[in-house]
């Protein structure tokens, strides 16, 4: 395959191999539904499984469309197993979706959402904007399984509902998030890949980060004090989101997603302004408007935050040249662990406490990933790869002692740089845990 990466025609080149033929996305790739960041780094690389992970009826039709060449390649064993292991779950049918439950949660989903405004907008506010808060917080996971075509079949009928959930109701870009999250899907926990990693000022997750903090605004003050104000961050994430949701829809994107930049934007004004001036009507005061908006918007991004944050981050990141020697089915692994289910987080995550299950296989319903849960488990102890599950209060402590670690390996080398003196290796980073191996 070529290793050239950009054309003299300005046409970014993009090969791929998917079940021994080699596909030419150089045009498509700027038309990709899923944006171009994800075709671009699986570049001369196998991307079988990847696909497979992303795609249903409507990929696979797209793929047999397109010229291919034959490029036979060598399967590792893994590989060949987990496809294997795909394929026996694909025919015992735990990839087809109850629309009977989903009607379900889409129902009581938005159910609690109103409820919340209802209550706030007859004056009782502050429950009324917790439970509004509780509702942003299910609407992220339910536009989540829409966004990865676990519901329909029909890939439009998904996005719809998307929209509807994302960005009428809750005000996030479904597209920004497609964008962001199939790349940390595809890359996860890669260094310089995985868009997920790249929180700086705020925080830092691997000493790579070092050599850049200086170059980012505030970053020296912040980080060595990352672990104390984690928590009441968690708080603002969703508001983060938001600003980032319409700042990623006014620049320019891939001709794909360019076309839907207007219906993104005028749902999004649909979300914040009928919200805004229905309090504002209802109550008839701005700052209990104000007031009633930012508990709604603190109470979703915590409850997001506080699970999102507890299945990769304290597990181990990887540079770009170990991710293209794991397989596939390894980095997923390697860089993701559960949080113990329950009845209460099953629920409360949205399934996303399941995050070893969905992240092997985003394209299952949540419904399902309880009952594949002991298959998966026997599948990694057959071949001895890691499958880690802890207590939601252990992946917190792993993310809090993560982040305290960085802090003070941070502290060092600031004052060490200062000196002009050599780094001391006294202080040891610890890398992510999976000792803690539920079967």
């Amino acid at each position: 395959m070529a290793t050239k990466q950009v054309l003299g025609n300005n046409i970014v080149e993009c090969q791929i191999v998917i079940e021994g033929k080699l596909y030419d996305c150089s045009k498509w790739r700027e038309h990709h539904p899923g944006g171009a960041i994800i075709l671009d780094k699986y570049h001369n690389r196998d991307a079988t499984d990847v696909f497979y992970a992303f795609h249903g009826e409507d990929g696979f039709k797209k793929l047999s469309d397109m010229k291919s060449l034959e490029f036979p390649t060598e399967v590792d064993p893994l590989s060949a197993d987990f496809r294997s292991f795909r394929m026996k779950l694909e025919s015992e049918g735990w990839f087809n979706s109850s629309l009977a439950w989903y009607t379900y949660k889409t129902t009581e989903t938005i159910g609690i959402t109103l409820l919340g405004l209802t209550l706030g907008c007859l004056g009782h506010w502050f429950i009324g904007a917790i439970l509004m808060g509780l509702g942003y917080q299910q609407l992220g996971w339910l536009a989540h399984d829409y966004c990865h075509q676990q519901v329909f079949k029909n890939r439009k009928l998904n996005n719809f509902f998307a929209y509807l959930t994302g960005n009428i109701l809750s005000g996030l870009s479904v597209n920004w998030w497609k964008d962001r999250h199939n790349s940390h899907h595809a890359i996860t926990n890669v260094l310089d890949a995985d868009p997920d990693l790249e929180n700086l000022p705020l925080f830092s997750w691997d000493k790579h980060d070092f050599p850049t903090i200086p170059t980012r605004w505030g970053a020296s003050t912040l980080i060595p004090h990352q672990h104390l104000y984690f928590l009441p961050w968690t708080m603002t994430l969703k508001i983060i989101w938001n600003l980032q949701s319409f700042f990623w829809n006014k620049r320019k994107q891939s001709a794909a997603l360019q076309k839907l930049v207007t219906t993104e934007l005028t749902c999004l004004y649909i979300h914040h302004l009928g919200v805004f001036f229905v309090c504002w009507y209802s109550m008839g005061s701005l700052s209990a408007t104000l007031a009633f908006i930012a508990i709604a918007e603190f109470i979703g991004g915590a409850g997001i935050a506080n699970i999102v944050f507890m299945n990769h981050y304290a597990c181990e990141q990887v540079n770009q040249a170990d991710s293209k020697n794991a397989t596939f089915v390894e980095l997923q692994l390697q860089t993701t662990r559960n949080i113990e289910p329950s009845v209460w987080m099953n629920w409360f995550s949205g399934g996303l406490n399941l995050q070893v299950e969905h992240h092997l296989f985003p394209t299952m319903p949540r419904h399902n990933l309880m009952k594949v849960r002991p298959l998966v488990q026997q599948f990694c102890k057959e071949h001895n790869l890691p499958y880690c599950s802890l207590p939601w209060s252990e992946c917190m402590s792993g993310v809090l002692k993560k982040l305290a670690q960085l802090s003070a390996l941070y502290r060092e080398h600031k004052a060490t740089v200062l000196s002009g003196g050599p780094l001391s290796p006294s202080i040891k980073l610890r890398r992510g845990n999976h000792d803690n191996t539920a079967w």
